[in-house]
């Protein structure tokens, strides 16, 4: 053989071994997942080290709170313990419904709860009918004229 032909030969023997090394590198391998978390106890059964990482962002919050921030915080508290589980259920799904809802819509559900919770459940009914029934501009025109109550701070 020529020395012309065997030097695309021999250049072919000397990459073939780096061959499988270039294709494994080409296609990551798919990202391990992590093994699925063991379900976490009771808080009765939690350490106390667990139970302290889990109230510290809680006392900080109080700390820094003034008087009425820490009255709002402690009647919340004693109003979601007098709550039945399905009422507590009730108010989970509302916050996550509340969680989804783009900037707009939370500025007009605020005004439509600032309106509704003061008025009797037929009234209440009246409002919602009638919301559904609204345009997006009507919607935007009732929002401005019934602007919803200041964010407590």
């Amino acid at each position: 053989m020529s020395r012309l032909h065997t030097l695309p030969l021999l250049m072919t023997l000397l990459l073939l071994p780096a061959f499988p090394a270039l294709a494994q590198s080409a296609a990551p391998a798919p990202a391990a997942r992590p093994a699925p978390a063991a379900p976490l106890p009771a808080w009765e059964h939690l350490s106390e080290a667990q139970r302290e990482s889990l109230l510290a962002p809680l006392r900080d919050r109080w700390n820094s709170a003034d008087a009425g921030q820490r009255q709002r915080m402690l009647s919340h508290g004693q109003r979601w313990q007098s709550m039945s589980p399905e009422e507590r259920d009730k108010a989970r799904r509302g916050l996550r419904r509340f969680e989804h809802m783009n900037p707009e819509q939370r500025e007009q559900a605020r005004a439509l709860f600032g309106q509704m919770r003061n008025m009797p459940p037929e009234q209440r009914d009246a409002l919602r009918e009638r919301w559904s029934q609204m345009t997006p501009e009507q919607r935007k025109d009732w929002v401005r004229d019934n602007p919803p109550p200041a964010k407590p701070r």
